[in-house]
């Protein structure tokens, strides 16, 4: 037992005083990704689109008002995305860990079905954003000369499939764009990776396909500590890569 506190003791120190975006940490997967980060000492920064959002958001990181920033954002604006980054600067001194949760997903059209708002509103929500936050956090990034970038993909942007379309090509842009960032930094102790789930264990999920094999699919958790691990100081090394996590049953 004291042999698993002092690491999980040691692990948080290495987090301490850091300070992580989370975009999307009001939704399924980033409010995890977000408990778990604050769990091990980093400040949390948080955009969100609206004040109902802000209800999903765990009470310790909310009632932590010296470790935590939350911030009304359209992360469609950069001029907005560079104010709530601003402001991360200003509260915290430094942005090390910025993991890009935000996005969304439609679906169920043949390519030549599509609609240009359908295609336009893919590649906004997710493209989009992740282009906007990226490039506003390596400004700080490269300042310091150091931080860890962790954007989420998806598996369909690894492996398409039909009626998919706006959607896998949206999030293989998320890859391009995380690939070109990576050969970017390299020398200023940045590093760039994307994480490519297959369906996450959330409750929309769940009830949109209730009769699907649920044992089969990853968890928010499990996204988690990969995006952890990507942001620690044994990733140094790993850069520029799309993991895949698709379930292990």
């Amino acid at each position: 037992m004291k042999s698993n506190h002092l690491r999980q003791s040691l692990v948080m120190a290495k987090f301490e005083g850091k300070t992580a975006i989370v975009t999307g940490g009001t939704g399924a997967l980033g409010r995890v990704i977000a408990e778990q980060f604050f769990d091990l000492g980093a400040r949390i920064a948080i955009p969100y689109h609206s004040e109902k959002s802000l209800a999903t958001v765990p009470k310790k990181i909310s009632a932590a008002k010296d470790k935590s920033q939350f911030t009304k954002a359209n992360l469609t604006d950069e001029s907005q995305v560079q104010s709530f980054a601003d402001q991360v600067v200003k509260n915290f001194g430094t942005i090390d860990y910025l993991i890009n949760a935000a996005g969304g997903y439609s679906g169920g059209d043949m390519i030549d079905d599509v609609s240009t708002d359908e295609f336009d509103g893919m590649l906004n929500l997710n493209l989009r954003t992740t282009f906007f936050v990226c490039r506003n956090v390596l400004k700080v990034m490269r300042k310091q000369r150091a931080g860890r970038i962790v954007n989420i993909a998806a598996m369909p942007a690894v492996t398409p499939s039909a009626k998919k379309g706006p959607y896998a090509i949206s999030k293989r842009g998320v890859i391009t764009l995380t690939e070109t960032i990576a050969e970017e930094v390299k020398g200023f102790g940045i590093t760039a990776n994307a994480i490519a789930p297959s369906i996450i264990l959330t409750k929309a999920n769940r009830e949109s396909m209730p009769t699907a094999d649920f044992k089969k699919w990853v968890t928010p958790e499990e996204i988690a500590q990969l995006a952890i691990y990507l942001c620690s100081d044994e990733a140094k090394s790993v850069n520029g890569n799309v993991i895949k996590i698709y379930g292990g049953v």
